[in-house]
């Protein structure tokens, strides 16, 4: 089996250099030491790891449990949070992220490896069954790929603001460009399919991570002003953390 990487999350460098040392002894390849929750996401945009350890409590602007709700509205990681002095209310909020494990701090180099040798014998088993699937049923989740001037363009789906219909086209707008899609919006909608992309209304897909301000029945994502239907509006509040 290929060497599995890992990312650590972890504001103390000793400790992290620590846990480097025994992952490495059994075989695992870390591809990254960070210390903050912000540098995570612009860190996994480029590099891909397997498994990801995280301090609950990071002391940046956000904290090892924010990092991980970011994390996992993109991407479909394991996560092992490492654990010191976790108050309960800490403990259930963590808790509701679906972690693969809890590792105490100061860590027992013997748990940590034991915990993490057990998730790898997992992924392993799910890539064998992996491999044994057709292989159009292996499909990147994260982006899609449209066609422009006859070449295939990727486009994260993190940075789609929204996307709206304009007769059988659809229009995918990002930060930086517009493309314009000879596809219907219901038919992009079944394409695209993904936790952070929200119908708001007939006309409109929107990112939720992009959502600037919102008032009744409408929505700012940048300059563009969004309706929200009726139908979609309690739905819509769901998704939110409104305080």
């Amino acid at each position: 089996m290929r060497k599995i990487k890992i990312l650590i999350v972890e504001d103390e460098v000793i400790v992290a250099k620590d846990i480097a040392f025994y992952l490495d002894e059994i075989g695992c390849e870390v591809i990254g030491i960070l210390v903050e929750g912000e540098d995570v996401i612009p860190f996994l945009k480029k590099h891909q790891p397997d498994i990801v350890l995280m301090d609950i409590n990071l002391k940046g602007k956000l904290d090892g449990i924010q990092t991980v709700h970011l994390i996992k509205q993109q991407y479909d990681l394991p996560i092992i949070f490492l654990t010191a002095n976790t108050d309960d209310q800490s403990f259930e909020l963590a808790k509701a992220t679906k972690p693969f494990a809890f590792v105490e701090k100061p860590f027992k180099p013997k748990r940590l490896v034991r915990t993490v040798e057990l998730l790898i014998e997992q992924i392993a088993e799910s890539s064998q069954e992996k491999n044994n699937q057709e292989p159009d049923q292996l499909i990147l989740s994260d982006r899609i790929f449209v066609r422009v001037k006859g070449k295939m363009i990727k486009i994260f789906l993190s940075d789609i603001l929204y996307i709206e219909a304009d007769g059988a086209y659809s229009k995918i707008v990002s930060e930086s460009k517009v493309y314009l899609l000879a596809v219907n919006l219901l038919n992009l909608e079944n394409k695209i399919a993904n936790d952070i992309l929200m119908r708001v209304h007939r006309s409109y897909i929107v990112n939720l991570q992009k959502i600037d301000s919102m008032e009744e029945n409408y929505i700012h994502i940048h300059e563009k002003t969004i309706p929200v239907s009726r139908s979609h509006w309690n739905d819509f509040l769901k998704r939110l953390k409104i305080i």
